[in-house]
């Protein structure tokens, strides 16, 4: 369990949508904390950095976690990318990844089309870009 504490506060209407389609969906739930990420399919955790703005980026990074959430839970698919050696072949390994991230933005944004949420499209691609190119780095 983390050092840290954040308090519980009242999420945004379009947060808390999300936040309730998950649990619901597939029995994860979301709290604030030190970082953003989806903890796995067993601990049934999204964390969301707590400084982010829950209207936009927050709510950005919630859908995408959800959409790894989505994800199967073992290395098939868009996970398939697990089984290869990153060393051995790093290329294919990065590539994999880069697709497993794209496949969970893409999840992302069609729940919250689902939802009925209002994206500002621009802004959207801007995060998604901006946290996409952090996956080519090799």
């Amino acid at each position: 369990m983390s050092k840290y504490k954040f308090k519980n506060r009242k999420f945004p209407k379009d947060f808390q949508k999300v936040v309730e389609f998950i649990q619901s969906k597939k029995g994860i739930r979301v709290q604030l904390s030190q970082m953003t990420n989806f903890t796995g399919h067993f601990n049934r955790t999204i964390n969301i950095h707590h400084n982010y703005d829950l209207n936009k980026n927050g709510l950005y990074a919630l859908l995408h976690e959800c959409g790894h959430a989505l994800q199967p839970p073992t290395n098939v698919g868009v996970n398939s990318y697990k089984n290869i050696d990153s060393d051995e072949y790093p290329k294919q390994f990065v590539l994999g990844r880069l697709m497993n991230e794209i496949d969970a933005w893409d999840k992302g944004l069609q729940i919250a089309i689902d939802l009925g949420l209002k994206i500002d499209m621009k802004s959207w691609n801007k995060e998604k870009e901006e946290a996409l190119i952090t996956y080519l780095v090799m």
